[in-house]
Order: structure tokens, then C-alpha cells, then sequence
């Protein structure tokens, strides 16, 4: 019997373009080495967590290392690698916010599921997927997302739905593991931003961040385990969920 344990983090927010969940799911052992290998990167760097908007903006414990390229490339190139190396299978989901609003206009939408709640629940449903092709009828797996995010009781009660146990809500400060869904999920929302920016399929694999082409290499970034919510998809799960159309106020 195998245990699995899914860890997953939120980026950006309704007032933003998108918003994203996205995570790993490994081996128990597989984290354990994870964390060795995490901290040992920490350490040698001298900082004591990853978070990825102070990181991008040379903010808090990276204030110094404003401008030094080549410190960042290493450090950033290292984090990613240990990530490959130790992460089993990538998810991620994002809902962009400006097809989501239209949807909202028409259906309840926001009334039965709140955008990161959909976001995460879509990467719940993506990791069933993953464990029936995957998984033995011994192993087990565990959710864990990042505690904060508006939307986490529906979470909740889809992994409990799907698995038959509730998902656990962590503070990120409770494991390296979030630091990682961090970074996945910031550049995930970094590329849906660019996709909005210069319109879907004109942005190619080439045009994506190094790092986020490297977090490809993941089993499951080049399939539908990578995705994003937009209005048609929204349109159409609506009317197959029976989500209320909303009423129109007569003149």
C-alpha cells in the first residue's frame, strides 16, 4: 500500500485576471526527501521560506537580492529541479476572472462555487482522475491545501464527496511542500496573464517563463491536468450542474 499526499496553494484573486490553484502529489517518502532537500536549499541560501510575490519583487528576505540575476537564476533553477526530481504528478486550474463575471451574469455561478473553490475543486476531480489510472485500491491519499482562501468549505465538502474524508487546511508555514504549489502556482498565473494579455493561442510553450517550462518536464503538464476555466467550458458546466439562470429585472 502506497500513501499519496496531494499539497496545493492558491495565487492571485478575483480582482485579478485569474485565479489559480495548483499543487503536487507524491509518496509519503517522497515528501520526506522533499523537505530534506528543501530546507538544504534554504539553508544554503540563507533565507527561511519561499514565497513567491516577495521573491519576484525583492521583497522581505529577498530585498538584497534585487538585481542579482545570477543569484536568483541559481536559487530559483535549484527550487525547481528538487521539485521534478521528488513531485510524482503536477496539477493546476485557473479561472479567468473576465469569463467568469460574464458566466456570473447569466448563471448563479458565483452562488454555488467561488473561484478559488472551483479552481481547487476542478484539481481535486483531476487527481480522482489521476488515481483510478494510478492507484491501487490500498493506497490512500490525503489533501492538503493551503489555509486562507475564500471558498474553502466547498473544497472541503467535494474532496469529502469524491474520497470520503475531508481535505486538511493547513497554514503555510506548516510545510515546505506549499512553498512549492506556491511557485507552480504563480507562474501558472503569471501565463494565464499573458494569455489574456495577447489572446488565447498566441502564446506558445517558448514564450512561457525558464521556470515554468521547466515544471513541464512533471508528468501532467502536458495534458489536461494543466487548465483553465473559461466561458464556454463555464457555460456548458452550468447548464449540465443545473446552476440557476439568473433573474432578469423587468424595466
Amino acid at each position: 500500500m502506497a500513501k499519496f499526499i496531494a499539497f496545493f496553494d492558491g495565487s492571485g484573486s478575483p480582482a485579478e485576471q485569474a485565479v489559480v490553484v495548483a499543487g503536487f502529489v507524491a509518496t509519503t517518502e517522497q515528501w520526506v526527501e522533499f523537505d530534506r532537500n528543501w530546507n538544504d536549499l534554504l539553508n544554503d541560501f540563507k533565507v527561511s521560506s519561499l514565497h513567491m510575490r516577495q521573491f519576484a519583487h525583492s521583497r522581505g528576505e529577498f530585498t538584497d537580492w534585487k538585481g542579482d540575476e545570477i543569484k536568483r537564476r541559481r536559487f530559483l533553477e535549484r527550487a525547481v529541479n528538487i521539485i521534478c526530481i521528488r513531485a510524482r504528478h503536477t496539477f493546476a486550474s485557473a479561472v479567468m476572472m473576465d469569463d467568469y463575471r460574464k458566466v456570473d451574469a447569466k448563471y448563479c455561478l458565483s452562488e454555488f462555487s467561488k473561484p478559488y473553490a472551483l479552481a481547487g475543486c476542478t484539481c481535486v476531480n483531476k487527481v480522482h482522475k489521476w488515481g483510478q489510472r494510478y492507484m491501487t485500491e490500498e493506497d490512500t491519499i490525503a489533501f492538503v491545501f493551503e489555509d486562507g482562501d475564500d471558498g474553502k468549505g466547498q473544497v472541503m465538502s467535494s474532496v469529502k464527496r469524491e474520497f470520503g474524508h475531508p481535505a486538511n487546511f493547513l497554514k503555510k508555514d506548516r510545510h515546505v511542500a506549499f512553498q512549492a504549489a506556491d511557485l507552480l502556482a504563480y507562474e501558472h498565473l503569471l501565463a494565464n496573464k499573458k494569455a489574456q494579455k495577447y489572446g488565447i493561442g498566441m502564446v506558445g510553450f517558448e514564450d512561457l517563463r525558464r521556470s515554468l517550462q521547466a515544471l513541464s518536464r512533471i508528468p501532467g503538464a502536458h495534458t489536461e491536468d494543466w487548465g483553465s476555466h473559461m466561458e464556454d467550458d463555464l457555460m456548458e458546466s452550468c447548464a449540465r450542474d443545473g446552476i440557476a439562470l439568473r433573474k432578469v429585472e423587468q424595466p
